[in-house]
């Protein structure tokens, strides 16, 4: 194919990219019924097309078609190649974060926590140290976010945020200050769980974060509440309220993060159904036999 031939072929598609996308947002301006059409958009052809086409709604008027701009430019960027456009779309959604509608942040914190952290350049660490300071919405989840990515400064910026914040929220920043290996805040969140009688609240609201954490001492405290048999939670099981161990639950929720963990989840990530006690049995040998277990620390 000629250069000149490419180059008409890539126009085409930029120019039936945008005009798809148009289509879609005057849907979406008039309430009508929008098939989002997410595998055309991020088809291998039309992924940076997608992304040049969705800055243009990023300062619409409506909150709405903001926010599907961001989504569309994000999705686009994590199904490319390109190490560049995951970068760009970090840093977008970063700027996004000053938006006045909460709908448009609480889009990119979701979003933002789908990039490796390798793809958030200098900049974004200082955008997302800016918005930790003086974010509107949703700062608990920035926090987490600041722990994950990490910076320079990100541990004194948390720990400056600590002191300023309300006692529900310092939870989040001892969080993240694990995830970035301060001692104190582990110590902090272990006398925390000291006092916490793991049931299935505490399955649904608090374990989810202590993963997050990648912290050994905080995985053993986990494990050792998975090692017992006593019943402190109730099944989800919507025919049976029977109090079960919480080993049952936590067994699926650990599963993602220990290299050769010996139990999976179902295809949809949970683990509803009725009680193993097969898998229960599988877990503890293994956990046994692997004292040494190695914590996976990729990802979010």
């Amino acid at each position: 194919m000629s250069m000149a031939l490419l180059l008409f072929c890539l126009m085409a598609s930029a120019e039936d990219v945008s005009n798809k996308m148009d289509e879609i947002m005057s849907l979406m301006r008039n309430n009508e019924v929008v098939r989002y059409e997410y595998d055309y958009f991020t088809a291998p052809g039309n992924a940076v097309s997608t992304i040049v086409s969705a800055g243009r709604y990023y300062t619409d008027s409506l909150p709405k078609i903001r926010c599907q701009a961001y989504k569309y430019a994000s999705v686009a960027a994590l199904q490319s190649g390109s190490d560049s456009a995951k970068m760009m779309v970090v840093e977008d959604l970063l700027r996004s974060c000053d938006d006045s509608s909460s709908i448009v942040v609480q889009n990119a914190w979701q979003e933002l926590t789908k990039f490796d952290k390798k793809y958030y350049t200098e900049e974004s660490k200082r955008r997302l140290e800016h918005i930790i300071d003086d974010g509107k919405f949703f700062s608990e989840r920035f926090f987490l976010i600041g722990g994950y990515v990490g910076s320079e400064n990100m541990v004194s910026i948390l720990k400056n945020r600590r002191a300023l914040c309300e006692k529900n929220l310092q939870w989040y920043v001892d969080v993240a200050l694990c995830r970035l290996n301060d001692n104190s805040s582990v110590q902090t969140i272990l006398t925390r769980l000291s006092k916490i009688r793991p049931s299935l609240d505490f399955v649904d609201l608090l374990l989810p974060d202590l993963l997050y954490t990648r912290q050994r001492e905080i995985y053993d405290w986990i494990i050792k509440e998975a090692m017992t048999d006593e019943c402190k939670c109730v099944s989800r099981s919507p025919v049976s309220e029977r109090q079960i161990p919480c080993a049952y639950y936590i067994m699926y929720e650990i599963a993602d993060y220990i290299d050769g963990f010996p139990i999976e989840r179902d295809e949809d990530g949970e683990k509803d159904d009725d009680f193993s006690k097969s898998d229960i049995k599988n877990m503890r040998t293994w956990l046994g036999a692997n004292l040494n277990y190695r914590i996976i620390d990729a990802g979010y």
